[in-house]
């Protein structure tokens, strides 16, 4: 594992030693801003909701936005695909993948998958005429040239082990960070304030603007998007489930809101649940008062579960450099 990752590593080096020497082109896409929200470990950053809450912020400025994204583990025939348009969503979320279906879901603006990225932002400007593009993930994607490239960092997981993929979860050296406009610490209300310092202490070298969010439970919905408040699973007996790359952080944050008992399941990152898997969370769940799941895996499930809650994240800058 640790052979795979120093070829990993060195491979990474080498392509971005060639973008930085300008042997490889970035390619621009004119007449429209690009915003990157990305990071430099693989997964758990919190980065669904802070591309959400970029892409409100400028709408709340009366920009017309759409946001892009690879459409991981997306299953489609066609590479661009639009996954919705200002009105209604125009793709299942087997083809557009988790998140960019979730971005579908949570926001009415256009939301395209392509893995692509320079074609996919193309296709927004062309098709949707917009002012702004948020590009959920893509820092290490350097063949479309950015506007403004927002890092975020885990501080549950800041630096991915100090070992590249496979073996940790870093997808390019930390000193990569000097490319970022601005770094964004996600989830700091999960640790210490100690371990926020050390981590401004190891990234105030790159002198780039340092802010620092908090990743919050808002409330509880259900299928009928009725919402619940927090406190309904208190001194409850809970299931959670998951597919996500921090599970952690969900068992963390359920547990906070004190029920009387809370058993787990886990998938992995972005799996795609079969018909028997719902099946046996479906019977699972009569043991349980309520079942819990995210949002992301939300959007994946294909079976009605009478007491099934979704909690729902939200991202807050609260200390601004």
């Amino acid at each position: 594992m640790k052979f795979l990752s120093l070829i990993y590593g060195f491979a990474v080096f080498l392509r971005n030693k060639m973008y930085d020497t300008g042997i490889l082109k970035s390619r621009e896409v004119e007449n429209v801003k690009i915003i990157c929200i990305g990071n430099i470990v693989a997964g758990g950053s919190g980065k669904t909701p802070a591309v959400q809450y970029f892409a409100e912020k400028y709408i709340n400025k009366n920009k017309k936005v759409g946001i892009l994204s690879r459409g991981y583990k997306g299953k489609r025939n066609i590479d661009t695909m639009s996954v919705r348009d200002e009105n209604e969503i125009k793709a299942t979320v087997l083809e557009a993948g988790d998140e960019a279906y979730l971005h579908g879901l949570n926001l009415e603006i256009p939301v395209v998958v392509s893995k692509n990225r320079y074609n996919g932002a193309v296709y927004l400007r062309n098709n949707y005429n917009v002012d702004i593009i948020i590009m959920d993930d893509g820092f290490q994607h350097r063949k479309l040239k950015k506007n403004k490239n927002i890092v975020l960092i885990d501080a549950t997981n800041p630096f991915g082990g100090y070992e590249y993929l496979p073996k940790g979860r870093l997808r390019e050296s930390i000193n990569e960070l000097k490319r970022a406009d601005e770094i964004i610490i996600t989830k700091s209300n999960y640790v210490e304030t100690s371990i926020i310092d050390l981590i401004k202490n190891k990234i105030v070298k790159y002198n780039k603007p340092i802010s620092v969010a908090i990743y919050k439970e808002k409330c509880f919905y259900d299928y009928m998007r009725k919402n619940y408040k927090l406190d309904v699973i208190k001194d409850k007996k809970i299931m959670i489930f998951s597919s996500i790359a921090n599970p952690k952080t969900f068992y963390m944050t359920v547990k906070k809101l004190k029920p009387a008992k809370i058993d787990e399941i886990k998938f992995n990152d972005h799996h795609l649940y079969s018909e028997e898997e719902m099946q046996e969370i479906y019977r699972e769940s009569k043991n349980y008062d309520y079942v819990v799941t995210t949002e992301k895996d939300m959007a994946k499930i294909n079976r009605k579960i009478d007491n099934l809650l979704i909690l729902k994240m939200g991202f807050e800058i609260i200390e601004k450099k």
